[in-house]
């Protein structure tokens, strides 16, 4: 599962980064660092390879009624993405990606909930793999995405049963491919990134409120249950 994450990066070395050559600004851009769902998040490729655009994070699918009350779609099971209504289109032929740097999963200790954040060893952006759609309602188009999610690997297992699907450069380009209007042959890549690509260390609990978003919730702080997660 993935509810918070964020993307610290300025504009300009994700536009070197991702090779991105044109961007929509529906809304500014500004790094983030508390994520949450209905937040605008920045995406790649829904229009083609160098294509970046600010959507909504939490999936509206075209066919909505405006008075119409839908389940929460920040998330998408990826084992399921052909056979639900919700997203079978989208995965069909609307996939991008969703840029970050790092997303946070907490541990229920019962008067406290620890928050940990999760991101590549190097700490470089990356990109979810996510659907898009674009829903035209009484104000106007907006468009809308979710974050794919599969099963943990080793690393994230201890803190949560689903993880995000982080996809590495090299499956970038076939995720996107225009040309691939069945989601044929994608299951391959809707599993949990190695564990030993990632890495993660606990933060402050300034996290669990969506009204923080400063720099230092990517802080590390100290705790003797990170010896348990083998830290």
């Amino acid at each position: 599962m993935c509810v918070r994450f964020s993307m610290t990066f300025e504009i300009e070395p994700l536009m070197d980064f991702f090779e991105i050559r044109t961007l929509e600004f529906g809304v500014p851009y500004r790094p983030r660092y508390n994520i949450a769902p209905t937040d605008p998040v920045l995406t790649y490729g829904a229009d083609g390879p160098g294509t970046g655009d600010m959507m909504r994070w939490g999936f509206i699918p075209s066919w909505r009624k405006p008075d119409q009350t839908l389940p929460s779609a920040f998330n998408a099971r990826g084992e399921t993405l052909a056979a639900n209504g919700m997203f079978r289109e989208s995965f069909e032929r609307r996939r991008c990606l969703v840029l970050a740097d790092g997303y946070y999963e907490w541990i229920d200790e019962g008067t406290v909930k620890r928050p940990y954040r999760i991101g590549l060893r190097s700490w470089e952006p990356f990109g979810f793999a996510a659907l898009w759609d674009e829903w035209h309602g009484p104000d106007g188009p907006v468009r809308s995405c979710t974050i794919v999610t599969t099963v943990p690997n080793e690393l994230t297992r201890p803190i949560h049963d689903r993880m995000p699907v982080v996809l590495p450069p090299d499956a970038h380009a076939r995720w996107l491919d225009p040309a691939n209007t069945t989601g044929e042959g994608l299951a391959d890549l809707l599993v949990p990134l190695g564990s030993d690509a990632l890495a993660l260390y606990q933060v402050s609990t300034k996290v669990n409120s969506v009204r923080n978003d400063t720099p230092n919730l990517i802080d590390e702080v100290q705790s003797e249950r990170q010896g348990s997660l083998g830290l």
